[in-house]
C-alpha cells in the first residue's frame, strides 16, 4: 500500500486548497491547467493521469512535470 496520502484522505490539508502555482510548474503547463478549470492542487489530484493526458494540448512532458511536482509534495494523482 502506498504510504502517501491521497487527496481524499487528506481533506484538511491546506496544501490541497493552495493555488497550483505552489507546484512551480512551467508557465505553459500552469496555463493549460487553468484553461481547463484546474486552479487548486485539490482540483488537480482528483484526476487520474489518463484524464489529465486527455486534456487538449497537454503532452507527455507536461504530464510528467505535473506527476513529479505532485510527488515532491507527498501527494499523488487519483487512480
Amino acid at each position: 500500500m502506498d504510504p502517501r496520502p491521497s487527496a481524499f484522505a487528506a481533506a484538511a490539508d491546506p496544501l490541497l486548497d493552495a493555488d497550483i502555482a505552489v507546484l512551480r510548474l512551467c508557465e505553459r503547463t500552469t496555463n493549460l491547467l487553468r484553461v481547463n478549470e484546474l486552479h487548486t492542487v485539490r482540483d488537480l489530484v482528483r484526476l487520474p493521469a489518463r484524464k489529465l493526458f486527455a486534456l487538449s494540448r497537454l503532452g507527455r512532458n507536461s504530464l510528467r512535470e505535473i506527476v513529479d511536482s505532485i510527488d515532491r509534495q507527498g501527494l499523488r494523482l487519483a487512480d
